[in-house]
């Protein structure tokens, strides 16, 4: 075999049939590496950072292995790769060096070969029984209680938990949809791991469409189809994730078809996991779409304000665990939900971008970085006026403008004219002088005064907060609109 090829599979490294440089596979060998590492090191750090790695290919003599986020890199990097170099270049009988990569940053080529090794769940042989599967990894484990819940996915995650906990849930067959980056993943993920922890017993299958897919043109190559069969059809929960990838490849779905009826007639359940509404799933033939459209269905939407704040929350008090310096303000949690607009993968990698900023979280992050990772992920952002920021606000709160700019202290003024100045702050970089004089040429220190007010209740006052977000949706929405 050429040593410059790539060796990978759906699951990470397989050994090379015929080659003498494999007398052990790629994760035969980590296994034994990690065996040892766990006598040498204290049982969490070795949970927390080294169980979740992963092996994935091999590639120009080197046997890559992989860390999920920039987190467990640079834990990994600065504390334990020089030992775990040393236990492989023992153990590997092929002399092959060890690489330690970033997934989060693995080079295209190789992340085109590879499908995500951390969303693969690689089932038991028939004869045993399904342990459950870990993630302990540096990036928060992908379980339901790191799912940040809210009004866009509360019943999906209510139908997941039922699933999980082998209650009814409608229909044997179930479709969880919605637009990507969204947290369908985490929700399938989290529903795996309560499902085996429940129930040891139970046999959970999880592969995406693009691991789906190769398994049966692997069994049609082969003529022999039977062991991907016999691998669906005894699960007890089957989930396919990225449904959508599969339309239009008759072969394929025709096979997934199958093994769908042959799941649910068995008393099995199946969660499929696509882009589309049912009515709106297109490129299947007619009995799939049958199936979708009778599938119990549940939308994934993008999180509201209140939900990506959350998310902001989680996420940076994750990375300040290890990482104390790593703090994120109020005012920059605001800046970042306002500048990334996208779903909550896009506000999670702005996060991740800025803790590398940050010299991986070992310096405070500060608001020109913020700017920076803004600017890089969302590119330069328009900002509202202050006239629309106005204008917003009076369509959320019955008042009239010169009650707005005016000088009556009446709580029922007062509060949202705070909440329109707090705004103008955070959403602009105007001057607090400037925010004044906008609202009836007031002094700075009031604009200063609402502004700290504003922000020191910000997530404790829960009715502050809905108004806050209520009032920020309306102005994006106005500067949607071609109005600034």
């Amino acid at each position: 075999m050429d040593r410059n090829e790539m060796t990978v599979s759906p699951f990470g490294l397989e050994a090379i049939e015929g080659s003498d440089a494999f007398e052990a596979t790629g994760h035969m060998i980590w296994n034994e590496v990690r065996d040892v590492l766990r006598d040498k090191i204290a049982e969490s750090e070795f949970s927390r950072w080294i169980e979740d790695l992963r092996v994935v290919a091999e590639h120009n003599g080197e046997m890559i292995v992989a860390a999920r986020d920039p987190l467990a890199f640079d834990r990994v990097s600065s504390q334990h790769l020089r030992v775990i170099e040393k236990l492989w270049a023992a153990a590997d009988p092929a002399e092959r060096a060890l690489k330690l990569i970033c997934w989060r940053n693995a080079p295209a080529d190789l992340r085109d070969l590879v499908d995500d090794p951390w969303a693969v769940a690689v089932a038991p042989a028939p004869a045993e029984p399904q342990a459950p599967a870990t993630s302990s990894g540096a990036g928060p484990a992908m379980t339901f209680d790191t799912l940040v819940t809210g009004p866009s996915n509360e019943i999906a995650v209510t139908l997941a938990k039922r699933i999980a906990a082998g209650l009814p849930a409608g229909t044997a067959t179930t479709l969880i949809y919605g637009p990507p980056g969204t947290g369908k993943t985490h929700l399938m993920q989290a529903l795996r791991l309560e499902a085996a922890r429940r129930d040891t017993s139970r046999r959970i299958v999880y592969l995406t469409a693009e691991e789906f897919m190769s398994a049966y043109l692997d069994g049609v190559k082969a003529r022999d189809t039977s062991d991907l069969k016999k691998r669906l059809r005894a699960a007890s929960i089957l989930l396919i994730d990225d449904l959508h990838r599969i339309a239009g490849k008759p072969g394929t779905e025709a096979e997934l078809y199958q093994n769908i009826r042959e799941v649910t007639s068995n008393g099995g359940q199946v969660v499929l996991v696509g882009d589309s509404a049912p009515g709106d799933a297109a490129g299947f033939g007619q009995r799939m779409r049958s199936e979708i459209k009778g599938a119990t269905a549940v939308e994934v939407a993008p999180p509201d304000a209140e939900m990506r704040r959350e998310i902001l929350t989680r996420l940076a008090g994750h990375i300040a665990e290890n990482h104390p310096a790593f703090v994120l303000t109020d005012e920059m949690m605001q800046r970042l939900n306002n500048g990334i607009r996208g779903p909550g993968r896009e506000l999670t990698g702005a996060v991740w971008s800025l803790y590398t900023e940050a010299g991986f979280g070992d310096r405070a992050p500060t608001m020109e970085m913020l700017d920076r990772i803004i600017r890089r992920h969302a590119g330069e952002q328009r900002e509202p006026s202050i006239d629309v920021i106005k204008r917003a606000t009076l369509k959320v709160f019955p008042i009239a403008k010169t009650d707005l700019e005016g000088p009556s202290k009446m709580r029922g003024f007062v509060y949202p004219r705070q909440i329109a100045m707090y705004l103008c702050r955070t959403m602009t970089r105007k001057s607090f002088p400037q925010i004044g004089r906008a609202f009836g040429k007031r002094d700075h220190t009031t604009v200063l005064y609402a502004y700290r007010r504003m922000d020191g209740d910000l997530g404790k006052d829960q009715e502050l907060t809905a108004d806050i977000a209520r009032v920020q949706t309306v102005v994006l929405e106005l500067m949607e609109s071609g109005q600034i």
